[in-house]
């Protein structure tokens, strides 16, 4: 059997409360563009998982994010994406209103609850798993409690 190439994705589920953060790929973007997604990205060879997804964060968003703990592994089967999952929470309160998003990557920003998330479009296919699964709920509950 030929082995398969993979894309590690590291990601973050960033909660402020009972929120989280979720972006909306431009009409641009190659892979999914206008679904919803959480802020992140592929890992560089000369990056830990936790630096990673402080500099998609900040690259993506403008936030500067403390990185919790590891939340999951995703993976489906008819994709060659590996997704990591991390809490975050923004490093300071008052930088969850100043959110820059880079155009070319994402063109809407929303902090939303998990039961307001299947509503707001269509979502990335990782993301839609972690719905299903129940994930995002233990997250923003473990995160605001």
């Amino acid at each position: 059997m030929a082995e398969a190439r993979f894309w590690i994705g590291i990601h973050g589920v960033v909660t402020d409360g009972p929120k989280l953060l979720v972006l909306r790929r431009c009409a641009g973007m190659a892979y999914k563009p206008g679904h919803w997604d959480l802020p992140g990205g592929h890992l560089a060879l000369s990056e830990s998982f936790e630096q990673c997804l402080m500099r998609e964060v900040e690259e993506e968003t403008g936030l500067q994010v403390e990185v919790g703990r590891l939340l999951g592994l995703i993976r489906r089967p008819s994709e060659p994406f590996v997704q990591a999952l991390y809490s975050c929470k923004p490093a300071s309160t008052t930088s969850v209103l100043r959110i820059r998003l880079r155009p070319d990557e994402h063109a809407e920003a929303r902090w939303v609850a998990v039961k307001e998330i299947r509503a707001i479009g269509p979502l990335i296919p990782y993301l839609e798993q972690l719905v299903h699964c129940g994930l995002l709920e233990e997250a923003t509950k473990s995160a605001a409690g």
